[in-house]
């Protein structure tokens, strides 16, 4: 029987939470922030004035943190951080006026409530709680852990990637245009930076990375070890498709990757594949309006795509000689990976050694 470790939830919340505004992402990268810090009592006000600075930052470009529209001329929908914020900017109210606000109607009534909230319940194990007095935040010894482990860093990525999703999703709600990646790796939309999805010409993939690890949990897509020196896959191969759209693209293990090249995969990579498209779906915009666009808007018509898509690679030699090959149930192939796995912590502990 699965049993849902903190990671799991953690990844649930980022990924799969209800998010009518980009809060809950502003408070994961705090969180984070104090974990790795191993900072376990953190006073409300220090904690209000660090998410004032965090948000300061992140909307100096004009990014919308929630959904908006324009209402007889004004604009509807700013959150009351981003109102503060400006308030403070044009001295119409001090710094501490701002930050007191900002816990009153950012935090204490708004995000630090529905933070646990993940398909309408409340998940086991909270990574938090408010102090009796309303003063301090409190960590959980299941946040701290999380800091303790290296992949720390993939967390921290996944939630700032999936903060630059709800971004690109509030600023073009009615939008029809597929994401585009430019030529250095930074998807743009009318003059704005973000991050989605790719066409026609093979290009740097390497920003999908935090998006697509969430939804794999941290684990190479073909033999479902954990993830180090991490590509960009293609399942079906580019040569077949032409294009980088973001449902035939899979992470993993730079040996996986060179080991798998322009072979057709088994078919049970496809199935993976389609649960993992479906499972993306279950987020909030924008990816899961792309996947509707490009594969379809039912079940059926996203299998029947997918299947179609993979039909085009039925001449190409198979992986691994056979359906039956399966790189996570191969002993020497998970040896090798775990060989390489120490080595690749091994140069990283030496490089840093190095450099203090």
């Amino acid at each position: 029987m699965f049993e849902p470790t903190s990671e799991n939830f953690w990844r649930g919340i980022v990924l799969y939470g209800r998010n009518q505004s980009t809060y809950k992402m502003g408070l994961a990268d705090r969180l984070l922030y104090y974990a790795n810090k191993n900072t376990s009592k953190i006073p409300l006000y220090e904690f209000g004035d660090n998410w004032l600075d965090s948000y300061t930052e992140r909307i100096k470009d004009g990014k919308p943190q929630g959904s908006r529209s324009v209402r007889n001329g004004k604009e509807i929908g700013i959150t009351s951080t981003e109102r503060q914020i400006k308030l403070y900017q044009q001295d119409k109210v001090s710094r501490e006026s701002a930050i007191k606000t900002i816990i009153d109607e950012s935090l204490n009534n708004m995000v630090l409530q529905k933070f646990h909230t993940l398909f309408r319940r409340s998940i086991p194990e909270p990574f938090f709680h408010i102090s009796e007095d309303k003063t301090n935040l409190i960590l959980h010894n299941n946040l701290l852990d999380l800091a303790i482990d290296k992949r720390i860093n993939d967390l921290n990525k996944e939630v700032l990637g999936r903060w630059d999703l709800l971004e690109y999703g509030f600023d073009r709600p009615d939008n029809d245009e597929s994401l585009i990646i430019d030529h250095n790796g930074i998807i743009k939309n009318h003059g704005r930076d973000s991050i989605v999805s790719l066409k026609k010409k093979r290009k740097n993939l390497t920003p999908l990375v935090p998006i697509l690890n969430g939804y794999q949990h941290g684990k190479c897509f073909y033999c479902n070890n954990e993830l180090f020196e991490i590509h960009v896959d293609h399942l079906i191969p580019h040569k077949a498709l032409q294009h980088d759209e973001i449902w035939n693209l899979v992470l993993a293990h730079e040996q996986c990757n060179l080991d798998k090249t322009d072979y057709r995969p088994p078919k049970r990579f496809v199935k993976k594949l389609i649960d993992r498209n479906e499972s993306v779906l279950k987020s909030d915009l924008p990816l899961r309006e792309e996947l509707k666009k490009v594969l379809g808007t039912t079940p059926q018509q996203r299998y029947q795509k997918v299947w179609a898509s993979y039909s085009l690679v039925k001449d190409y030699p198979i992986w691994g000689g056979g359906e039956e090959f399966n790189p996570a149930n191969d002993q020497f192939f998970r040896e090798l990976l775990n060989s390489l796995n120490e080595s690749f912590w091994d140069r990283k502990l030496d490089k840093q050694n190095i450099n203090k």
